[in-house]
C-alpha cells in the first residue's frame, strides 16, 4: 500500500511538472500589462498632466487674476494632450457643502469661469495661487491652493498706503482668536508706518486641496476610450468651523461670504446655500451676528475712545458756534450789512424783513 501512494505522488508531480513547462501563461492568465492599462493612466501621462497643471499657473503670474488656481484647467489637458475624449468625459466634482455632482466637462469650466469672475468683481484685489502640485499615485494629483483678498472695510487702509508711498505688508487674522478692538493698536500702526515706511494691512486668506483623480473607462482601455474624472475639494477653513474652532468673527464673516459667491454647486438655489454656509460656519462664532461689533481689547480703550470723542464733540460745537455767530450772519458792522443797504424790503404781516434778513429792515438788530 505504501508504495502504490508514493507512485501516485511521483505520477502526479510529473504531471505536474510537464503542464508547467508546456502551458502558455497567456491562455490561463490576462496580461498584468493590459490590466493595468484599464481602468487608469500611464506613469507618464499622469506625470505630464501635472506638468500641465504647474505650468498654467506659472505662465499666467503676470494674469494672476486671470486664472483660477483653485479649479482644473480641463482645456489645457486637453490641447496638450491631444486627445478630445476628456472634453466628453463625465467629471464627478464634490466638495465639503456639496455631495457628488456629475457635470460634463465643459460645464465644469463653465461653472469655475462664472464663479472665478463673480469673485474678481466683488473682492478688492481677488487672487488665487498655486502652493504646490503633486502625484499621490498613477491615478490622482493633489492641488494645494490658496484664494487672498482685501476684507470688507479695508480697501481705503490700501489706498492710503500707495498714496504715501509705505511698503504694504500683509498679515491674515488667526482663526482661533477672538477679534477685538484696539485704539492703541490703531495708533501703533500709523506711527510705526510714519517711522519706518512700512504698514502691516489685514488680509483675508482661503486655503484648500483639489484632488484629481482620472481613471479610463475599462470598456475603452484598449481603443483609447473616454475618461472619468473625479475633483474632490475640501477647505482647511470649513473644517476647523466644522470642529467648532474659529472665534474670529471677522474670519468666519470673509469665509461665509467668499462661499456665498464662489463655492455654489449649479442649480443650488441661492437662499438655500446662504442658510447652509450661514448654520455651518458662523453659528458656533461669538459676536457674528449681523449687528455685532469688536470688542474693546481693555476697559481703557473705552476710556480713550469715550474722552476721543467728547473732544471731537467740543471742538465741532465750538467752531460751529463761531461759524453761526459771525457778524456777517448776524447783522452788525460787517461787509454784508453795508452791500445791503438799498435791500428791497419784504412786507411780513405787521413787520418786514430786508434782503439782508434785519428785523425791521435794520440788519443790526
Amino acid at each position: 500500500m505504501p508504495i502504490i501512494i508514493r507512485n501516485a505522488r511521483l505520477c502526479f508531480f510529473a504531471s505536474a511538472v510537464f503542464i508547467l513547462r508546456h502551458a502558455n501563461p497567456t491562455e490561463s492568465f490576462s496580461s498584468p500589462s493590459a490590466s493595468a492599462r484599464a481602468g487608469r493612466l500611464d506613469e507618464q501621462k499622469i506625470n505630464d498632466i501635472r506638468s500641465i497643471i504647474i505650468d498654467t499657473n506659472t505662465q499666467q503670474q503676470q494674469e494672476e487674476r486671470s486664472r483660477d488656481a483653485s479649479t482644473i484647467p480641463i482645456q489645457q489637458i486637453r490641447n496638450e494632450l491631444d486627445n478630445s475624449n476628456i472634453v466628453n468625459s463625465c467629471v464627478s466634482y464634490a466638495s465639503d457643502f456639496a455631495s457628488t455632482t456629475k457635470l460634463s466637462a465643459s460645464q465644469y469650466e463653465e461653472f469655475t469661469t462664472s464663479r472665478h469672475a463673480d469673485c474678481i468683481n466683488l473682492f478688492d484685489n481677488y487672487k488665487t495661487h498655486l502652493i504646490r502640485c503633486e502625484k499621490l499615485n498613477e491615478q490622482s494629483i493633489n492641488i494645494r491652493w490658496n484664494a487672498t483678498w482685501i476684507p470688507s472695510g479695508s480697501t481705503w487702509l490700501y489706498n492710503l498706503g500707495e498714496i504715501a508711498g509705505w511698503q504694504i505688508n500683509v498679515k491674515s487674522s488667526d482663526p482661533a482668536v477672538i477679534s477685538t478692538f484696539s485704539w492703541k493698536a490703531v495708533l501703533d500702526t500709523f506711527s510705526n508706518a510714519f517711522a519706518t515706511g512700512d504698514i502691516t494691512l489685514p488680509i483675508s486668506c482661503v486655503e484648500g486641496n483639489t484632488i484629481l483623480t482620472i481613471k479610463q473607462v475599462q470598456d475603452g482601455a484598449d481603443s483609447g476610450g473616454d475618461f472619468t474624472l473625479t475633483i474632490k475639494e475640501s477647505i482647511d477653513l470649513v473644517s476647523e468651523a466644522d470642529k467648532n474652532r474659529i472665534q474670529n468673527r471677522r474670519v468666519a464673516q470673509e469665509l461665509a461670504s467668499w462661499m456665498d459667491v464662489s463655492r455654489r454647486p449649479p442649480k443650488f438655489n441661492v437662499d438655500d446655500w446662504a442658510g447652509m454656509v450661514r448654520q455651518r460656519i458662523l453659528t458656533s462664532v461669538p459676536g457674528a451676528g449681523a449687528l455685532d461689533v469688536d470688542p474693546n481689547e481693555s476697559e481703557a480703550d473705552g476710556v480713550l475712545a469715550l474722552l476721543l470723542f467728547g473732544v471731537i464733540s467740543v471742538v465741532v460745537f465750538g467752531i460751529s458756534f463761531q461759524f453761526f455767530t459771525m457778524p456777517e450772519l448776524v447783522g452788525g458792522t460787517g461787509s454784508i450789512p453795508s452791500r445791503c443797504d438799498d435791500a428791497e424790503i419784504m412786507e411780513f404781516g405787521s413787520g418786514y424783513l430786508s434782503e439782508c434778513f434785519g428785523l425791521f429792515g435794520d440788519p443790526t438788530l
